[in-house]
């Protein structure tokens, strides 16, 4: 019987990859143009719901980046599993693993084409995870760090049509383990921001809940056939807020997806976004939940069941370094 540690394995991948996609998701601009009073807003938006004493609206439309914009952002991603093996009614196996993932990276734009980056440079600053396994998995914090392969190193990445071409500082093809690493972070870079597209030209009121279309959401996190199809998808206004001398719009964010196939996943994650105003740039976001996985192995006469449960959190803060117009 294999054991499960495979099945642990495809499940933490997903699950990162997700916190990856959040974060791509939370760097694109979006731009709001100011609050405006509630009395100059056309009162036959289909989506307005109840508003706030305040009769704030928020305003979308677009900024397009510029080269030499830099944007540092720090992500960290942690999961909590507890993993079950079964055959019958028979438990062959239990095992709990903790796991974090942190990079500090620094994305600098060095090409724009038609009002879309194409071109950046990336270095990661920090980039490093820490693993908890068995009796110790609740000893993540005390847990030493392994640095990543692409700490301290930068790479410079273009959209060409369908392909992410990525070089070295010396302008060679990284190693293959560096290569997927900034593949992944770096997927949506040249393409259009379903969300971005979605929201411009709109309004939002707060105390506003926006349900955001499952096609617009399949489109802006792609999720994969590993992952599923993203069930529910709302942002909903709670307030505005100050946040760096800056004003920001609190958003509470709840996201769902499953996969129904060979192995069924699931999760649910919720929890404050907060976007600048000015750019509709996320400038922080924590979500957290539930996420499950359950997948079938074995022949047909020694079927087997891998169940794992747990948390992931994710936390995204991103700082703007924007050159003037």
């Amino acid at each position: 019987m294999p054991r499960n540690h495979l099945g642990i394995g495809t499940f933490i991948c997903l699950a990162c990859q997700f916190a990856s996609l959040m974060a791509l998701t939370f760097s694109y601009e979006c731009s709001a143009q100011s609050i405006v009073p509630m009395d100059e807003q056309p009162t036959s938006y289909e989506r307005m719901a109840t508003v706030a004493p305040t009769g704030q609206v928020v305003r979308f439309s677009r900024r397009a980046p510029l080269v030499g914009d830099q944007l540092e952002q720090s992500l960290s991603v942690t999961l909590k599993l507890d993993t079950m093996v079964r055959q019958n009614q028979e438990v062959l196996e239990q095992t709990k693993t903790a796991l974090r993932r942190q990079q500090r990276r620094v994305v600098t734009t060095a090409h724009v084409t038609g009002g879309t980056t194409d071109t950046v440079f990336v270095r990661y600053a920090e980039a490093a995870k820490r693993v908890a396994n068995g009796p110790n998995a609740d000893e993540l914090e005390v847990a030493p760090p392994t640095p990543q392969s692409v700490e301290g190193k930068s790479y410079r990445c273009t959209r060409a049509g369908d392909a992410l071409l990525i070089t070295d500082e010396q302008g060679g093809v990284p190693p293959l383990d560096e290569y997927e690493i900034v593949t992944r972070n770096m997927e949506s870079l040249g393409r259009p921001n379903p969300l971005a597209d979605y929201l411009v030209g709109q309004t939002l009121a707060v105390g506003q809940r926006l349900a955001v279309p499952n096609e617009v959401a399949e489109k802006l996190l792609g999720l994969g056939d590993e992952m599923g199809q993203v069930s529910r998808f709302e942002l909903t206004l709670e307030r505005i807020a100050q946040s760096n001398g800056r004003s920001c719009a609190v958003f509470f964010a709840s996201i769902e997806a499953a996969s129904i196939d060979s192995s069924q996943m699931r999760l649910n994650v919720e929890g404050p976004l907060t976007i600048e105003i000015d750019t509709c740039r996320a400038v922080a976001a924590d979500l957290s939940g539930p996420i499950g996985m359950s997948e079938t192995r074995g022949s047909l006469s020694a079927t087997y069941q891998i169940i794992g449960t747990g948390k992931m959190s994710i936390s995204i803060a991103s700082k703007y370094n924007d050159l003037q117009r």
